[in-house]
Protein backbone atom coordinates (compact mmCIF):
# COMPACT_ATOMS: atom_id res chain seq x y z
CA UNK A 1 0.00 0.00 0.00
CA UNK A 2 2.51 2.40 0.65
CA UNK A 3 4.60 1.62 -2.54
CA UNK A 4 1.20 2.67 -4.54
CA UNK A 5 0.72 5.83 -2.35
CA UNK A 6 3.83 6.47 -3.42
CA UNK A 7 3.38 6.19 -6.98
CA UNK A 8 0.17 7.61 -7.30
CA UNK A 9 0.50 10.78 -4.57
CA UNK A 10 2.92 13.27 -7.27
CA UNK A 11 0.60 13.19 -10.13
CA UNK A 12 -2.22 13.58 -7.61
CA UNK A 13 -0.87 16.68 -6.23
CA UNK A 14 -0.12 18.18 -9.85
CA UNK A 15 -3.35 17.40 -11.25
CA UNK A 16 -5.03 19.12 -8.01
CA UNK A 17 -2.75 21.66 -8.21
CA UNK A 18 -4.06 22.28 -12.43
CA UNK A 19 -7.17 21.78 -11.12
CA UNK A 20 -7.19 24.43 -8.66
CA UNK A 21 -5.63 27.63 -11.00
CA UNK A 22 -8.70 26.86 -13.33
CA UNK A 23 -10.84 26.59 -10.39
CA UNK A 24 -11.72 23.56 -9.81
CA UNK A 25 -11.68 21.30 -6.40
CA UNK A 26 -10.89 17.88 -7.00
CA UNK A 27 -10.73 14.89 -3.70
CA UNK A 28 -10.16 11.37 -4.01
CA UNK A 29 -12.19 9.13 -1.77
CA UNK A 30 -12.52 5.63 -1.00
CA UNK A 31 -15.75 3.71 -1.51
CA UNK A 32 -15.07 1.17 0.93
CA UNK A 33 -14.51 3.77 3.49
CA UNK A 34 -17.92 4.76 3.10
CA UNK A 35 -20.09 1.23 2.40
CA UNK A 36 -18.69 -0.17 5.20
CA UNK A 37 -21.31 1.73 7.64
CA UNK A 38 -23.63 0.78 5.09
CA UNK A 39 -24.84 -1.94 6.18
CA UNK A 40 -28.70 -3.58 5.70
CA UNK A 41 -31.27 -1.48 3.71
CA UNK A 42 -31.18 2.15 2.66
CA UNK A 43 -32.75 4.04 0.37
CA UNK A 44 -31.94 7.05 -1.82
CA UNK A 45 -35.09 8.90 -2.27
CA UNK A 46 -35.14 11.05 -5.49
CA UNK A 47 -32.06 9.84 -6.52
CA UNK A 48 -31.88 10.89 -10.39
CA UNK A 49 -28.39 10.10 -11.74
CA UNK A 50 -26.78 10.28 -8.10
CA UNK A 51 -26.33 6.41 -6.89
CA UNK A 52 -25.03 6.14 -3.57
CA UNK A 53 -23.27 3.18 -2.86
CA UNK A 54 -24.66 0.88 -0.39
CA UNK A 55 -28.34 2.54 -0.85
CA UNK A 56 -31.03 1.57 -3.40
CA UNK A 57 -31.68 4.34 -6.03
CA UNK A 58 -35.89 5.53 -6.09
CA UNK A 59 -37.46 8.21 -8.21
CA UNK A 60 -39.83 9.34 -10.26
CA UNK A 61 -39.24 7.65 -13.69
CA UNK A 62 -39.98 9.88 -16.50
CA UNK A 63 -38.05 10.79 -19.80
CA UNK A 64 -37.87 14.60 -19.35
CA UNK A 65 -36.32 14.00 -16.02
CA UNK A 66 -34.10 10.86 -16.73
CA UNK A 67 -33.81 10.94 -19.92
CA UNK A 68 -32.74 7.35 -21.00
CA UNK A 69 -33.15 3.81 -20.48
CA UNK A 70 -29.43 4.31 -19.22
CA UNK A 71 -30.19 6.25 -16.59
CA UNK A 72 -32.99 4.92 -14.86
CA UNK A 73 -31.28 1.38 -14.87
CA UNK A 74 -30.48 1.79 -11.46
CA UNK A 75 -33.53 2.96 -10.41
CA UNK A 76 -36.43 1.35 -8.05
CA UNK A 77 -39.58 3.54 -9.44
CA UNK A 78 -41.75 5.52 -6.87
CA UNK A 79 -43.82 8.07 -7.28
CA UNK A 80 -43.80 10.32 -3.60
CA UNK A 81 -47.25 11.58 -4.68
CA UNK A 82 -48.80 8.73 -4.64
CA UNK A 83 -46.77 5.33 -3.85
CA UNK A 84 -46.18 4.03 -0.84
CA UNK A 85 -42.68 3.05 0.19
CA UNK A 86 -41.76 -0.24 -1.65
CA UNK A 87 -41.11 -2.04 1.88
CA UNK A 88 -42.07 -3.65 4.32
CA UNK A 89 -42.71 -2.30 7.72
CA UNK A 90 -39.41 -1.89 10.03
CA UNK A 91 -36.80 -3.13 7.74
CA UNK A 92 -35.04 0.11 6.28
CA UNK A 93 -31.97 0.92 8.30
CA UNK A 94 -31.64 4.86 6.51
CA UNK A 95 -33.55 6.86 4.56
CA UNK A 96 -31.93 9.82 2.35
CA UNK A 97 -33.84 12.59 0.25
CA UNK A 98 -31.98 15.31 -1.10
CA UNK A 99 -33.80 18.05 -2.48
CA UNK A 100 -37.22 15.82 -3.12
CA UNK A 101 -39.65 17.53 -0.93
CA UNK A 102 -39.64 21.03 -2.44
CA UNK A 103 -40.71 20.02 -5.87
CA UNK A 104 -43.89 18.55 -4.66
CA UNK A 105 -47.40 19.31 -2.43
CA UNK A 106 -47.52 19.58 1.44
CA UNK A 107 -49.97 16.73 1.61
CA UNK A 108 -47.49 14.14 -0.21
CA UNK A 109 -44.57 15.23 1.87
CA UNK A 110 -46.48 14.62 5.22
CA UNK A 111 -47.55 11.11 3.59
CA UNK A 112 -43.65 10.43 2.89
CA UNK A 113 -42.73 11.17 6.17
CA UNK A 114 -45.39 8.98 7.25
CA UNK A 115 -44.20 6.19 5.09
CA UNK A 116 -40.71 6.38 6.25
CA UNK A 117 -41.46 5.95 9.80
CA UNK A 118 -43.08 2.86 8.88
CA UNK A 119 -40.47 1.21 7.28
CA UNK A 120 -37.61 2.58 9.73
CA UNK A 121 -36.22 0.33 12.12
CA UNK A 122 -35.84 1.18 15.59
CA UNK A 123 -33.41 3.87 15.62
CA UNK A 124 -33.46 4.57 11.77
CA UNK A 125 -32.70 7.47 10.61
CA UNK A 126 -34.83 9.95 7.72
CA UNK A 127 -32.26 12.68 6.74
CA UNK A 128 -34.10 15.37 5.05
CA UNK A 129 -32.11 18.36 2.77
CA UNK A 130 -33.71 21.30 0.81
CA UNK A 131 -33.75 25.08 0.10
CA UNK A 132 -33.56 26.58 3.43
CA UNK A 133 -36.25 28.72 3.14
CA UNK A 134 -36.10 30.79 6.46
CA UNK A 135 -32.75 31.64 5.78
CA UNK A 136 -32.63 32.35 1.87
CA UNK A 137 -35.51 34.55 3.49
CA UNK A 138 -33.15 36.69 5.74
CA UNK A 139 -29.87 37.12 3.16
CA UNK A 140 -32.73 38.47 0.69
CA UNK A 141 -33.59 41.00 3.27
CA UNK A 142 -30.74 43.54 3.10
CA UNK A 143 -27.98 44.11 0.64
CA UNK A 144 -25.11 41.29 0.26
CA UNK A 145 -23.18 39.01 -1.77
CA UNK A 146 -24.89 35.98 -1.48
CA UNK A 147 -26.57 35.41 -4.15
CA UNK A 148 -23.28 35.61 -6.64
CA UNK A 149 -23.23 32.39 -7.67
CA UNK A 150 -27.18 32.03 -8.22
CA UNK A 151 -26.73 35.00 -10.73
CA UNK A 152 -23.95 34.06 -12.21
CA UNK A 153 -25.79 30.17 -13.32
CA UNK A 154 -28.76 32.43 -14.35
CA UNK A 155 -26.57 33.94 -17.40
CA UNK A 156 -25.23 30.53 -18.54
CA UNK A 157 -28.38 28.41 -17.65
CA UNK A 158 -30.87 28.68 -20.85
CA UNK A 159 -33.65 27.96 -18.93
CA UNK A 160 -33.34 31.57 -18.53
CA UNK A 161 -34.03 34.80 -20.04
CA UNK A 162 -31.66 37.55 -18.68
CA UNK A 163 -32.36 41.06 -20.11
CA UNK A 164 -31.90 43.14 -16.94
CA UNK A 165 -30.74 43.21 -12.96
CA UNK A 166 -31.38 40.18 -10.96
CA UNK A 167 -32.43 41.07 -7.76
CA UNK A 168 -32.20 39.10 -4.58
CA UNK A 169 -36.43 38.57 -4.58
CA UNK A 170 -35.72 37.05 -8.17
CA UNK A 171 -33.16 34.54 -6.57
CA UNK A 172 -35.18 33.53 -3.34
CA UNK A 173 -38.56 33.26 -6.02
CA UNK A 174 -36.50 30.94 -8.18
CA UNK A 175 -35.83 28.86 -4.77
CA UNK A 176 -38.86 28.91 -3.37
CA UNK A 177 -41.48 29.00 -6.02
CA UNK A 178 -39.31 28.54 -9.69
CA UNK A 179 -42.36 29.32 -11.94
CA UNK A 180 -43.44 32.75 -10.50
CA UNK A 181 -39.61 34.03 -11.11
CA UNK A 182 -40.15 36.45 -13.93
CA UNK A 183 -36.79 35.61 -16.02
CA UNK A 184 -38.09 31.97 -15.76
CA UNK A 185 -38.65 30.69 -19.44
CA UNK A 186 -41.34 27.65 -18.14
CA UNK A 187 -42.77 30.80 -15.85
CA UNK A 188 -46.40 30.78 -15.90
CA UNK A 189 -48.70 33.99 -15.37
CA UNK A 190 -48.29 34.53 -11.77
CA UNK A 191 -44.54 36.22 -12.25
CA UNK A 192 -43.97 38.16 -9.62
CA UNK A 193 -41.94 41.88 -9.85
CA UNK A 194 -39.56 42.54 -8.11
CA UNK A 195 -39.93 43.90 -4.46
CA UNK A 196 -37.99 44.81 -1.49
CA UNK A 197 -37.96 41.31 0.69
CA UNK A 198 -37.23 43.10 3.97
CA UNK A 199 -41.04 44.94 3.42
CA UNK A 200 -42.41 41.21 3.69
CA UNK A 201 -43.29 39.33 5.93
CA UNK A 202 -42.00 35.73 5.77
CA UNK A 203 -44.48 33.65 6.64
CA UNK A 204 -46.92 35.32 4.19
CA UNK A 205 -44.27 35.84 1.68
CA UNK A 206 -44.14 31.67 1.90
CA UNK A 207 -48.03 31.21 1.39
CA UNK A 208 -48.05 33.50 -1.60
CA UNK A 209 -45.34 31.42 -2.68
CA UNK A 210 -47.09 28.11 -2.66
CA UNK A 211 -50.49 29.72 -3.50
CA UNK A 212 -51.92 27.57 -6.78
CA UNK A 213 -48.84 25.85 -6.94
CA UNK A 214 -49.23 22.00 -7.98
CA UNK A 215 -46.83 19.43 -8.72
CA UNK A 216 -46.07 19.99 -12.93
CA UNK A 217 -44.80 16.46 -14.63
CA UNK A 218 -43.96 17.66 -17.65
CA UNK A 219 -41.62 20.10 -15.54
CA UNK A 220 -40.69 17.94 -12.45
CA UNK A 221 -37.61 19.94 -11.62
CA UNK A 222 -39.80 22.82 -10.41
CA UNK A 223 -39.99 24.36 -6.70
CA UNK A 224 -43.37 24.71 -5.63
CA UNK A 225 -43.00 24.48 -1.75
CA UNK A 226 -40.79 25.87 0.77
CA UNK A 227 -39.54 24.75 3.92
CA UNK A 228 -37.94 25.44 7.15
CA UNK A 229 -36.89 23.63 10.39
CA UNK A 230 -40.12 24.73 11.66
CA UNK A 231 -42.38 22.86 9.19
CA UNK A 232 -40.69 19.68 9.12
CA UNK A 233 -39.94 19.56 12.98
CA UNK A 234 -44.12 19.83 13.21
CA UNK A 235 -45.11 17.10 10.63
CA UNK A 236 -41.73 15.03 11.78
CA UNK A 237 -43.33 15.11 15.67
CA UNK A 238 -47.19 14.35 14.36
CA UNK A 239 -45.89 11.38 12.44
CA UNK A 240 -44.11 9.38 15.55
CA UNK A 241 -40.58 10.56 15.71
CA UNK A 242 -39.10 10.49 18.77
CA UNK A 243 -36.21 12.56 17.73
CA UNK A 244 -36.27 15.94 14.86
CA UNK A 245 -33.35 17.76 14.95
CA UNK A 246 -31.82 20.16 12.42
CA UNK A 247 -28.81 18.91 11.15
CA UNK A 248 -25.44 20.03 9.93
CA UNK A 249 -23.76 19.62 6.07
CA UNK A 250 -22.69 15.81 6.24
CA UNK A 251 -23.06 15.68 10.26
CA UNK A 252 -25.78 12.69 10.18
CA UNK A 253 -26.95 11.23 13.52
CA UNK A 254 -25.96 8.38 11.15
CA UNK A 255 -23.11 6.99 10.08
CA UNK A 256 -24.42 5.72 6.98
CA UNK A 257 -24.85 9.32 5.93
CA UNK A 258 -21.74 10.91 6.50
CA UNK A 259 -19.46 10.32 3.78
CA UNK A 260 -17.99 12.84 1.12
CA UNK A 261 -20.56 11.44 -1.28
CA UNK A 262 -23.17 12.82 1.27
CA UNK A 263 -24.71 16.35 0.88
CA UNK A 264 -23.72 17.43 -2.65
CA UNK A 265 -26.71 19.40 -3.98
CA UNK A 266 -26.18 23.68 -3.19
CA UNK A 267 -24.94 23.30 0.85
CA UNK A 268 -24.71 26.86 0.58
CA UNK A 269 -28.37 27.17 0.54
CA UNK A 270 -29.46 23.64 2.24
CA UNK A 271 -31.32 22.52 5.87
CA UNK A 272 -30.71 19.42 6.95
CA UNK A 273 -32.95 17.86 9.06
CA UNK A 274 -32.94 14.32 10.54
CA UNK A 275 -35.77 12.48 12.28
CA UNK A 276 -34.72 9.50 14.29
CA UNK A 277 -37.44 6.73 15.19
CA UNK A 278 -37.57 5.42 18.20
Amino acid sequence: MGIVTAVLSAPYRVLRWTLGAMGYEMSVRSRDSEARFRQGLNLNVGAGAYHLPGFVSLDYITDYYHGSAKSTANLVHYDIRSDPLPYDEATVANIYASHVIEHVETEHVERFIAEAHRVLKPGGVLRIVCPDARFLYQVSTFENAFWTWRRDQFQRDERYSVTDQVTSSDCLTRELASVKMRQYLQANEATMPPFDVAEREYEGLLEEYREGLVFNPNQPGDHINGWDFNRLHQIGVAKGFAHVIESKHRGSVSAAMQGPDMDRTEPQMSLYVEMVKA
